[in-house]
């Protein structure tokens, strides 16, 4: 960190980072132009966020903060000329934090896992005389930390995709808002940004500050409507060459990946700040104090709590989706179902091969780490154990999944036989109507048989000197013999079924 006596001007500091960053190859940051509107801020204490739409007000609202001695987090997504002015010269930050940022690994590098050491802090034994002078707090407790400041480096990878695209398609994919230049995959077949790096530090003793890069996204049109496939990030800090995978958030938009709402998902979870501000218990042993220092949380830790709390949110979404299917949605089953919970299948056998390559290869540094800190040895989530946890939660979704697809082909079922119930009784229907029918037809037939043999015509008849009620005298006993015979019908059928029944009955 720069000394605040010495801080330069605005304009100083600007031309001071141009200076460093000549030498770097792989670096270049647009550094001229006014581009604030393509930054955005997340200031937070956990328990709030603060609404931030300038880097002075920024400034205002982290003092506030800090002459609280609360605990705050600032989340800074593709950064711009003016931030850096502002927050560079007044928080005194070091211009090689800014110049680290923008570097990029060499593009055949970009895999090259990133080895930590560590080894954890000696702690003074008390003094042999009693005369000797009594150490200080902080002596009995070193820091676990080391560095000033660090970051993460991190490779794009894009899933079940070819780049098959029209030229009009891969300018899109070209035109990024990042004002900081990273690699391609490739230049020319696949043109989309292929690494990333997150940077932070402390610019004080309760403030973290972290600047990440602008999303990742996908034009709308180049991924198909039914498609499942997108964007994840691997940092390599792991004995995988792989790296550690930092997945997206399922309860956001797949077509982009947003390194700044992970952190901001990451730092909504109030009981991360005693692990990244280092904080201990006093020498009184009743309250947690943040350690005397601006140090900050080394990297390779760092990664792992963040790519546990991303996969547990996920976990936890998938959870509250499928039981929301299973409890709510399969009452009423429509076909849209079986294809929901079959995607919500895919993303659970994601999860579950995440956690166990994850569990897999972390680093044995990262085990001591955590076991070793006095405060954090009650904290179960900060142990590397906490996979197994996660592991068995998603085995245990996986097989209520299961019991939800069986339980889907039962309503399925259920909704089958009562449709063929309807379908029966839409049959009655239609029978009894033909009943109604058949009574019309007691008085049509009698008519057209009479209207047959004297016609209408009723002038005619009296031209002949028949008189017109033989007319009427004919149709009544053809309507009472046609009566006569569809009662004998009526009558032999209610007779045939009550025989049934007394059959039945006896049975």
């Amino acid at each position: 960190m720069v000394d605040p006596a010495s801080e330069p001007e605005p304009d100083q500091y600007i031309s001071e980072i141009k200076r460093l960053l000549a030498p770097h190859v792989n670096s270049r940051w647009s550094l001229e132009s006014n581009r604030s509107h393509l930054t955005k801020v997340a200031y937070t204490d956990t328990y709030e966020e603060y609404p931030i739409a300038s880097p002075k007000q920024l400034i205002a609202q982290a003092a506030i903060l800090t002459d609280e001695e609360t605990l705050s987090i600032c989340i800074i997504e593709n950064i711009s000329k003016e931030y850096v002015e502002v927050l560079g010269t007044e928080w005194g930050i070091d211009p090689m934090f800014f110049v680290e940022y923008a570097s990029n690994p060499a593009k055949n590098a970009l895999w090259w896992s990133n080895k930590w050491d560590w080894k954890p802090p000696e702690v003074p034994g008390e003094p042999d005389s009693p005369n000797s002078q009594e150490l200080s707090w902080s002596a009995k407790n070193p820091s676990f930390f080391r560095l000033p400041s660090g970051y993460l480096d991190g490779v794009f990878e894009y899933h079940n995709e070819t780049p098959n695209l029209s030229p009009s398609t891969l300018s899109k994919l070209n035109s990024s808002p990042n004002l900081i230049y990273r690699h391609c995959f490739k230049d020319k077949d696949w043109p989309i940004q292929s690494n990333t790096r997150i940077s932070y530090c402390r610019p004080n003793r309760f403030m973290y500050l972290f600047l990440v890069d602008a999303p990742i996204k996908f034009p709308v049109g180049i991924l198909d409507q039914e498609s499942r496939s997108f964007p994840t990030l691997r940092l390599l800090h792991s004995n995988s060459r792989g790296g550690v995978e930092l997945p997206h958030i399922y309860d956001s938009s797949r077509r982009e990946y947003s390194l700044f709402e992970n952190l901001k998902t990451f730092c909504h979870h109030h009981w991360h700040l005693r692990v990244l501000f280092d904080q201990r218990i006093d020498h009184f042993g009743c309250d947690y104090v943040v350690y005397p220092n601006k140090l900050v949380l080394p990297a390779t830790p760092l990664i792992y709590l963040w790519a546990s709390c991303l996969w547990e949110e996920n976990l936890k979404f998938l959870d509250k989706e499928i039981k929301r299917i299973s409890f709510r949605e399969i009452r009423n089953p429509r076909l849209e179902i079986n294809a929901i919970l079959h995607d919500r299948r895919e993303d659970l056998a994601h999860i579950i091969q995440g956690l166990a390559d994850t569990n897999m290869y972390i680093p044995r540094e990262v085990h001591e780490f955590f076991a070793t800190h006095p405060n954090w040895l009650d904290f179960t989530r900060t142990k590397p154990e906490n996979w197994d946890r996660l592991i068995a939660q998603a085995n245990k979704l996986d097989a209520f999944l299961i019991e939800t697809f069986q339980l889907f082909m039962s309503s399925v079922s259920v909704q089958d036989s009562h449709m063929s119930i309807e379908q029966s009784r839409l049959g009655m229907e239609q029978a009894r109507r033909g009943s109604q029918l058949t009574y019309l037809a007691f008085i049509y037939v009698p008519l057209s048989f009479v209207t047959g043999i004297f016609g209408m015509n009723v002038q005619q008849i009296n031209g002949t000197g028949l008189n017109v009620w033989v007319c009427f005298v004919t149709l009544v006993p053809l309507v009472c013999l046609t009566g006569l015979v569809f009662w004998g019908v009526w009558f032999y059928g209610r007779w045939k079924g009550k025989r049934e029944k007394t059959d039945e009955e006896k049975v």
